[in-house]
């Protein structure tokens, strides 16, 4: 994972798959996510995860300092977070509640915790930079935590999960998902193969790959004359970038009719199927049998490379299918 080199990887697949391919010079390009395997996170859940990650720590460092462990309200709360996760119910009220004295337990274990690692570090032991991370994200967690039981409104780079810190909220805006949790992925697809223009934890406005990915499509198979994508590439920026290199896009006309206008709808109708079937499809494809629909990775880089190893395994799969089709068709004539 930590040797992955993206383009490199995929400029080296495109060489050895071109000769398989027959439209290279038409791209369709969009966006997707690939949701990493873990429990949908709530405020309370993740700050009990806090609690207990940091209780757990302070026992270990009470039994190697031999000494008394502090006292704290970790039972109560914890019976108190056990009947609120039973209740059926979960009011604005009992939410409010628990996220309350939650933060209170929170931060004085963290000062426990503190007081009982110098006590340790002065007499010898050395504790693993996994354990400083992760004390990093749990204050972290705790400060963002505090701001928004105070403000009531979100805050930028919110963490979710203790164990992934780098998974961010991915708001996608669809029926059945209104946010999901992992990478967000701008795919470009060239004759039903996909490659990855851009990944990243964090969201990002995906039209503004538009142009860099057209760049990337012709490093690696030379000339870009058609391209299809959703509504939201179809900025001012993008139209006059493929009017002045003659590319032939999907997005609805502005302005009045040109002279050309009935082939020119034709194409497009023939250009946004292509993509709203082929290419979306194909994402389906991926996460249901390729390993892609709830990634079991634990570290960024894995994750990374699992989505790579998903993606291209399925190209290989539809390139072999090409291969044997032009080779049938060869021997037949």
């Amino acid at each position: 994972a930590g040797k992955l080199d993206m383009y490199s990887c995929q400029k080296a697949l495109a060489t050895h798959w071109k000769p398989w391919l027959e439209h290279t010079s038409v791209l369709l390009e969009d966006a997707t996510c690939y949701e990493t395997d873990m429990r949908f996170p709530t405020d309370v859940k993740l700050l009990w995860e806090c609690c207990d990650w940091v209780y757990g720590q302070i026992k270990l460092l009470c039994k190697y300092n031999k000494v008394r462990r502090p006292r704290s309200k970790y039972d109560q709360q914890k019976q108190k977070y056990l009947n609120y996760q039973r209740s059926r119910k979960k009011t604005h009220k009992k939410t409010i509640r628990r996220v309350k004295s939650l933060l209170y337990l929170l931060e004085k274990l963290q000062g426990q915790l503190t007081d009982l690692e110098a006590q340790a570090t002065e007499s010898g032991c050395v504790l693993p930079l996994r354990y400083y991370k992760r004390t990093g994200t749990i204050r972290m967690i705790l400060g963002q935590q505090q701001e928004m039981f105070e403000t009531g409104k979100s805050v930028p780079d919110r963490i979710v999960s203790i164990a992934k810190d780098y998974i961010r909220p991915i708001v996608r805006g669809k029926e059945t998902k209104q946010v999901e949790f992992g990478p967000k992925v701008n795919m470009v697809q060239v004759d039903g193969i996909n490659f990855i223009d851009y990944l990243s934890f964090d969201a990002f406005n995906e039209c503004k790959r538009f142009i860099p990915s057209i760049r990337l499509c012709r490093e690696l198979f030379g000339k870009t004359t058609h391209t299809a994508a959703d509504a939201i590439y179809a900025t001012n920026e993008n139209r006059k970038y493929c009017t002045q290199n003659n590319i032939t896009t999907s997005f609805k006309r502005k302005g009045k009719a040109g002279k050309h206008e009935q082939q020119r709808q034709k194409i497009q109708r023939i250009l946004s199927t292509e993509r709203a079937t082929r290419m979306e499809g194909s994402f389906g494809t991926e996460k249901s049998h390729y390993g892609l629909d709830k990634i079991k990775a634990r570290t960024k880089p894995t994750e990374i490379l699992w989505e790579f190893f998903g993606v291209h395994t399925a190209n290989a799969k539809r390139v072999a299918t090409k291969r044997q089709e032009k080779l049938s068709r060869q021997e037949a004539a």
